[in-house]
């Protein structure tokens, strides 16, 4: 039996293939990464646990013949490949089509043949704007070109799981942070933790400092991925996966904590994708899963990964 990880050499990714060889209930089986290298995380690949046999292809979600490939004797599909960075989509549109719709679109065909279980990994960005606390059956309006093109294969899954071609399920996740060796520096807790790392102000956009976000621990986001196989009555669903709902100023407090010196300047100037919204999680709490982790440990993680930058920070690192 084979469990097949797309984009597993990225931020997640990376770590679910190694979580994966630590839980009892993938014993004996091959962890089977297709990814096509597009961000270069080649260090995902290294060192990864002995008591599980990988194998890795390099090869792209949107080519029919990677994909079959990719899926041979595959029993579990986690779909986790796609053009990430809400902001930078409206950039590079027509390629987070190609990868977020058409691509995502061949992974569940083809895992629809092997009779293999699907579980996607969608966004929060499909809600866009949003008035109080948002649930799953919020009418999705996203702003993104990200955020779009994710929903736009979510209804075509979701669909075809509903009507019994495909066993499939979409966790929407809130913007992930933590420390995993494939590392994304392009969303705000963990930019920030990095540039407080090194000694570099940060700037916070005045009406980001109280609106909220949903953010989710990689950690949970793994546990969350670990906890959905083989459950038939989530089929078809899809569940918002996040552990706090936060604001950016809530972010910085829990960087001083360990970098009480970092320097924070506030502008006026606008952001993409600068929505505030609340997500509800109660489906998925009443599925059974709980989130675990918080803010604080999150940012400790990645800062403790500075330590060369931050060890004498208690000395006026900070001018």
């Amino acid at each position: 039996m084979v469990v097949l990880v797309t984009g597993g050499a990225g931020y997640i990714g990376s770590e679910l293939i190694r979580e994966m060889s630590r839980d009892k209930r993938f014993a004996g089986e091959t962890i089977r990464i297709l990814d096509n290298m597009f961000r270069e995380r080649y260090v995902s690949l290294w060192n990864l646990p002995r008591e599980a046999h990988y194998e890795f292809i390099e090869g792209d979600i949107r080519k029919k013949e990677d994909v079959a490939k990719a899926m041979k004797d595959v029993t579990l599909v986690y779909d986790l490949a796609g053009i990430t960075n809400a902001p930078l989509s409206f950039e590079r549109e027509e390629l987070t089509r190609q990868v977020n719709y058409e691509g995502a679109k061949v992974v569940m065909e083809a895992a629809a043949k092997a009779g293999a279980e699907l579980i996607y990994s969608s966004t929060a960005s499909v809600y866009g704007p949003t008035k109080g606390v948002v649930d799953e059956t919020y009418d999705c309006k996203p702003v993104s070109p990200y955020g779009k093109y994710k929903l736009m294969y979510e209804m075509e899954m979701l669909k075809a799981a509903k009507e019994g071609r495909v066993r499939g399920m979409a966790l929407r996740l809130g913007t992930v942070y933590g420390w995993t060796i494939g590392m994304r520096f392009d969303t705000v807790i963990d930019r920030f933790c990095y540039l407080a790392s090194i000694g570099m102000p940060l700037t916070i956009y005045d009406s980001a400092v109280n609106e909220k976000r949903p953010y989710a621990h990689v950690k949970d986001v793994v546990r969350g991925f670990l906890f959905v196989p083989g459950r038939k009555d989530m089929y078809g669903g899809t569940y918002n996966l996040v552990g706090q709902n936060a604001g950016v100023g809530e972010v910085v407090e829990a960087i001083k904590g360990f970098l009480p010196q970092v320097q924070v300047t506030i502008t006026s100037t606008p952001s993409l994708n600068q929505l505030s919204y609340v997500l509800d999680n109660a489906k998925l709490a009443k599925a059974g899963f709980k989130c675990e982790y918080g803010l604080k440990s999150g940012v400790k993680d990645i800062i403790d990964k500075f330590e060369a930058f931050t060890r004498s920070s208690k000395k006026q690192r900070f001018p």
